[in-house]
């Protein structure tokens, strides 16, 4: 039978976790309250919901590669430990809303699309 954890760790870990599944969550609330504006800049067309469907479809991708994510980043874990795992994914995670907010809009046509 395994030593018990200390409560303080436990509560160290909980919380850890807790913060790390905000930020995730936090960024799909994002993306989806943003959802209208991220269609008219980067999907524009004459039919708004076809640019609102193309943006949720991006979103529906991101959200579907969770499972294959936590079969990766739990092998990852037990190889490297989950605390630094934890630190890689919340740090992964941070990327790609600061990438979106630096890309190029259509109206901007001197950058080229292929950047984002």
């Amino acid at each position: 039978m395994p030593a018990e954890t200390p409560k303080k760790t436990l509560y160290k870990v909980i919380l850890a976790a807790s913060i790390g599944n905000f930020v995730e969550w936090f960024d799909f609330a994002v993306y989806g309250f943003l959802a209208t504006v991220i269609a008219k800049q980067f999907f524009p067309g004459d039919d708004p919901q076809a640019s609102l469907l193309k943006t949720f479809a991006v979103f529906a991708v991101a959200f579907a590669f969770r499972p294959l994510g936590g079969v990766v980043f739990g092998m990852l874990g037990d190889k490297i430990g989950r605390k630094r795992t934890l630190a890689i994914t919340i740090l992964l995670m941070a990327g790609p809303p600061r990438r979106l907010a630096y890309c190029p809009t259509t109206r901007l046509s001197a950058w080229p699309r292929r950047c984002c």
